[in-house]
């Protein structure tokens, strides 16, 4: 829209730029965190391939669902801290965001040392019923352990690391990412090249990797951007504690099911495998396990990102923006698992070549790489959907998306157990794309997204590029439209001017670039609250204001000193600033009239 049909419309109209905006950038830079991530477990089977044998292929096919538990635990305990905290923001609580930080941290480490203790305990037996084969467990024991032994304290650093996510410092996280997988690879090549410490060795690899990425992580708590802490203090208030910890859980829930469902679903996928084609099927499936799990990492990398601004942004009741954030992750997944789809239909075979599949079995390797790959589009669409319900408390709707997921898989599995590996491919994709199209279905029915279509209290939503003649254009649109609510004349013109000033302010922070700007208006009990919504530079208004020199008398400093407006806060959180303002018009002595 130009400003021409701006002015003719009265006003700027919301548009989805900011937001879809602010999540893009997010959801691009944790894609590339979360992929690099996953390459992990591809150069794992890539060095297990060609250092130590098919064999160590299958060991870690087979290693996958008992390690899954870690993941069920982590969205069980983890999946809702940066939920939770962003939340309590988004609501103007920043203490209860720290005390939730620091409830949780507490818990995960307690739970984490005893579950995988037991793990510890129980799983040679385990792995000797469920296989029989004490060769290949012991290539599965020697590949478990050292993550069991080191899953406590990553798993705190990764909380740690997903609070952080508020802060907006998702290049710093995927910086982490990168040396994450530079030191695996080099760490693989020692260890399993040249010390030849087998598949222990590529465990040792992963530990000593992860540890050195996530220096980098903790070294967010001496940069001058932090803004959440760990309020350990909670710890004296078990009440508390165990509230926060419950809200937590049932976040987690759902999430923590899907994992889990997917663990049995998986088990019953290698033992499909395992079944049909022996030790060969086991490696590939070890193939498109790895393959597949990119796609998986590349749609936690972008839910990351949703459900992260859409938490906030449900949290302050901009129900627009909570669709624009989902709309915009499902649309960024969709391409990256379209353009793998052509990645894998293309290379399937140099792929199986890669890993070092046997000559003989390379054909039918190529052909269940390139029949699976359909099923990412599908896959990636159910991830970040499965993440966003939650986020705007449809927590009983996504279980049973998730129980209707992965009992499709199961029964797969079962067809693909009969007719060999191909049929177990082909049964997989049909159970993948049957669900979303149960999904495709419910937010059809459902408009809204599962949100309401707007705040109650809502007054109008523009947004506006911060150039001069946008700025008039909105000020014009504020007092038009809290005219014909009836405000007092001198309140809309305040108002008004109000927004005007606040919008120049902005502008000045930043003149080398065009922000974009969301102004939403609220109705409140006493007045109007104005929040305004950037993605510019930071600032502080309430520092600011005293030593601003104003275009015009009148305007921001002056309606803030005179008491014009009160509750004048600012926050700065995934990268954006929000400044909000109460305007009052009992402050203009005049009858206010408002509804």
């Amino acid at each position: 829209m130009d400003i021409a049909q701006a002015e003719q419309t009265d006003g700027v109209i919301r548009k989805p730029s900011l937001i879809a905006s602010a999540t893009k950038k997010m959801a691009v830079t944790y894609l590339v965190s979360t992929v690099c991530a996953a390459t992990v477990v591809i150069i794992d089977s890539l060095v297990a391939g060609i250092s130590i044998g098919q064999d160590a292929l299958a060991a870690i096919a087979a290693a996958g669902p008992i390690l899954a538990i870690d993941q069920i635990l982590h969205c069980l305990l983890g999946f809702g801290i940066d939920k939770l905290m962003v939340q309590a923001i988004g609501e103007g609580d920043r203490r209860r965001a720290n005390r939730i930080f620091g409830a949780i941290l507490v818990t995960v480490l307690v739970v984490y040392v005893l579950v995988f203790a037991l793990l510890l305990l129980v799983e040679r037996p385990l792995f000797q019923a469920m296989m029989g084969d004490d060769p290949l467990v012991d290539m599965v024991i020697d590949y478990t352990v050292p993550l069991f032994i080191t899953s406590p304290l990553f798993e705190a650093l990764l909380c740690i690391e997903r609070a952080f996510r508020i802060d907006g410092r998702a290049r710093l996280f995927s910086k982490r990412s990168i040396v994450t997988n530079v030191a695996n690879i080099l760490g693989d090549i020692l260890m399993v090249s040249v010390l030849g410490l087998g598949v222990s060795g590529l465990a040792w690899a992963s530990v000593l990797s992860t540890a050195i990425g996530y220096t980098i992580t903790l070294s967010h708590f001496w940069n001058n951007k932090r803004t959440v802490s760990p309020d350990f203090s909670v710890v004296s208030k078990p009440e508390e504690l165990l509230a926060y910890v419950g809200r937590d859980v049932r976040l987690g829930g759902t999430a923590a099911l899907d994992e889990a469902m997917d663990s049995v679903a998986l088990g019953a996928q290698t033992a499909a495998m395992g079944v049909a084609g022996g030790a060969a099927g086991l490696a590939i499936w070890a193939v498109y396990k790895s393959l597949r799990g990119v796609v998986y990492a590349a749609s936690n990398g972008v839910s990351a990102s949703v459900s992260v601004h859409a938490g906030l942004l449900f949290g302050q009741k901009d129900y627009a923006g909570v669709r624009y954030a989902a709309r915009e992750g499902l649309q960024i997944v969709l391409m990256v698992s379209v353009g793998f789809i052509l990645f894998t239909l293309l290379l399937a075979h140099p792929i199986a070549m890669a890993y070092s599949v046997d000559e003989a079995l390379r054909p039918l390797c190529a052909r269940c790489l390139r029949i699976g790959c359909l099923a990412f589009p599908a896959i990636a669409a159910m991830e970040v959907t499965t993440v966003y319900l939650p986020v705007v408390n449809q927590l009983g709707l996504t279980s049973k998306l998730v129980l209707l997921q992965h009992c499709l898989v199961i029964v797969s599995s079962a067809f693909g157990y009969v007719v060999g590996p191909q049929g177990l491919f082909v049964a997989y994709i049909v159970a993948t794309w049957a669900c979303v199209l149960v999904l495709v279905f419910l937010l059809v029915r459902d408009e809204h997204w599962f949100v309401p279509e707007r705040n109650p209290e809502a007054i109008a939503e523009y947004s506006l590029g911060l150039e001069p003649s946008q700025i008039g254009i909105m000020s014009r649109a504020v007092t038009k439209t809290l005219s014909d609510l009836a405000y007092p004349a001198a309140f809309c013109a305040r108002a008004s001017l109000l927004v005007e000033d606040s919008m120049s302010y902005i502008a000045q922070r930043n003149p080398d670039s065009l922000v974009e700007a969301d102004v939403l208006l609220d109705k409140e009990d006493d007045g109007v609250l104005i929040a305004i919504t950037d993605a510019g530079a930071p600032y502080n208004p309430l520092a600011d204001v005293a030593k601003l020199s104003w275009r015009e008398p009148g305007g921001f400093e002056t309606s803030i000193m005179l008491g014009f407006t009160k509750d004048v806060t600012y926050d700065r959180v995934l990268d954006l600033n929000r400044m909000s303002l109460l305007a009052m018009p009992a402050a203009m002595q005049e009858p206010s009239t408002t509804t």
